[in-house]
């Protein structure tokens, strides 16, 4: 669920969770390589294996 635009590009992200304590094994690593695979993609970055 996200909320509305508050200031900007601001906006918060609501995440339910039952009977887990932790964010998800992996989750960190997987959110990181998307936002790199993202900006390669665009062309903000060049891609380091090639």
């Amino acid at each position: 669920i996200f909320s509305e635009n508050m200031i900007g590009p601001v906006f918060f992200e609501f995440i339910q969770r039952k009977k887990d304590d932790g964010f998800g094994e992996g989750n960190f690593k997987a959110l990181f390589e998307s936002i790199e695979r993202d900006k390669m993609e665009r062309g903000v970055i060049e891609n380091k294996e090639n």
